[in-house]
């Protein structure tokens, strides 16, 4: 261990100082209600019933739906990290997902550490650190495709080393974590057969590659038109609604992607809405990708292969939410691009030009990943530690709410009394019996700001609620609930 940690010292001291800064960025977000109900709250929720043994059952969506989460979306791996619930609370996630950002770093460095020489490796490790992908989805929450994309460089590493065992661990991991997922896993796989099928085909294991190409499609198929649908029987959630502009369910979807390629080809650059806003976003990413070494995509095509239906997923959507830079659905570029630029610069014509090129890059990524400037991943500005509340007598208010009570919740307050059997994103109240309600300084979202203070007035006027804390821009009420209401 001595040894490990004098040889890879510089790799260490990078992971300590990205660590904090991940801390700096998560953590005091969470402190100060930065953070959600949609996404943290439901899987906080998660994690406080499986670690006593429930199910996850989901309560708060926007109509106070209830069904098994993993019909919504099939993430097991929530279960394996239940345990840590008792180390780390509500904070737990968070922490995890810090946790793994670090270690696919390291991922990455071991991977360039066997194909680079120098301090190449080290400055990889910083290029994978700074990149826009991971400081998006710090921003905003925990998901469950960070924790997967933290995998696949390890998982690629082993592949390529040989060692079955641990590919298999890391390939079966990435699939738990999310059922679309198993479609990445798909395309990075035959990224790794294409290439190996040009550039060492005869040390290939192709039995192998064959077996877990078949899995993955095999598993993505199972699990969303026979699983999902069985715990989901209302069929609440369509995340494929999001491309029926393309064709009715997966086959339209497909059939569109094969016969209209010129239109396909225009939606990943083009956004098809009359909102200029929107216009900018997908050349954004396109921008991004390249100022953080996208360059070797070009030069290393395989990778381009494994990132396809990530654009896809990004750039094909409906919604403008996923075109951009922002929020989680940029990360499964940070590893790729990493890998990518690695192999790059091992076959590199011009060796004299390969530390420039890599610290260019390193500044690059560094430098327009800050401009422009996200309030919440501010670690550097002072406000980044301020809420623009009293976060201190909000936690001691949170007190007065018993901790098995059925609550209903603003959307930034979820995550922090999430742990409980039952818990709703207000304005969805059914049978809570404690109502806890930011009334000001932060988004209203999913309540209707022009008819939010008729709610409050609502609220404050109910001869049946009983008014526990109202001050601070926070709202606690304790409901007589009716019998038609525990029903």
């Amino acid at each position: 261990m001595l040894h490990h940690l004098n040889t890879h010292k510089t790799a260490w001291l990078i992971t300590a100082a990205y660590g904090v800064i991940f801390g700096l960025i998560s953590l005091v977000n969470h402190y100060h209600f930065r953070t959600f109900g949609l996404d943290l709250g439901i899987y906080t929720h998660g994690i406080y019933s499986y670690s006593h043994l429930q199910w996850h059952t989901f309560t708060m969506g926007l109509e106070g739906e209830t069904f098994n989460h993993l019909g919504n979306h099939f993430s097991p791996i929530v279960a394996l990290l239940s345990p840590f619930y008792f180390l780390f609370g509500s904070y737990t996630l968070l922490v995890l997902q810090i946790a793994a950002i670090l270690f696919g770093g390291w991922g990455v460095y071991s991977f360039a550490k066997e194909r680079l020489d120098g301090f190449q490796p080290e400055l990889i490790l910083v290029l994978f650190f700074s990149m826009w992908g991971i400081y998006s989805a710090l921003a905003y929450d925990w998901h469950a495709n960070v924790m997967a994309a933290m995998f696949v460089p390890w998982f690629i590493l082993f592949f390529d080393r040989g060692d079955t065992k641990k590919a298999l661990l890391m390939f079966v991991l990435v699939l738990i974590c999310k059922e679309n997922m198993a479609v990445w896993m798909a395309a990075i796989i035959a990224g790794l057969a294409v290439r190996n099928f040009f550039l060492k085909p005869k040390e290939s294991n192709w039995m192998l590659t064959g077996s877990l190409l078949a899995t993955a499609v095999v598993y993505f198929m199972v699990v969303q038109t026979l699983i999902m649908p069985a715990l989901n029987t209302a069929g609440v959630s369509d995340h494929l609604g999001n491309y029926s502009h393309l064709g009715d369910g997966p086959g339209g979807v497909i059939k569109t992607m094969l016969t209209k390629p010129r239109h396909v080809f225009y939606l990943l650059f083009e956004s098809l809405q009359e909102d200029v806003l929107t216009f900018k976003l997908k050349s954004q990413l396109h921008f991004m990708v390249l100022v953080s070494g996208g360059i070797a995509l070009i030069y290393r095509p395989h990778y381009l292969i494994m990132l396809a239906p990530i654009y896809a997923q990004k750039l094909l959507s409906s919604s403008p939410s996923h075109w951009g830079v922002y929020s989680q659905y940029s990360i499964e570029f940070v590893p790729i691009i990493s890998l990518a630029f690695v192999e790059f610069l091992q076959n590199f014509s011009f060796p004299k030009w390969k530390m420039p090129l890599l610290i260019g890059t390193v500044v690059g990524a560094t430098v327009f990943n800050w401009h422009p400037t996200r309030s919440n991943t501010s670690f550097y500005k002072a406000e980044h530690y301020h809420s623009g509340l009293n976060s201190q007598t909000i936690y001691e208010a949170l007190q007065l709410i018993p901790a098995d009570a059925v609550v209903s919740a603003s959307n930034v307050i979820v995550p922090h009394v999430a742990s409980r059997d039952k818990i709703y994103l207000y304005p969805v109240v059914k049978d809570a019996e404690y109502l806890a309600i930011l009334t000001h300084g932060r988004d209203l979202y999913p309540v209707d700001s022009l008819d939010f203070p008729n709610k409050m007035l609502e609220l404050r006027t109910d001869s049946l609620n009983q008014i526990i804390y109202d001050e601070n821009n926070f709202l606690i009420i304790k409901r007589v609930v009716t019998s038609v209401e525990k029903r």
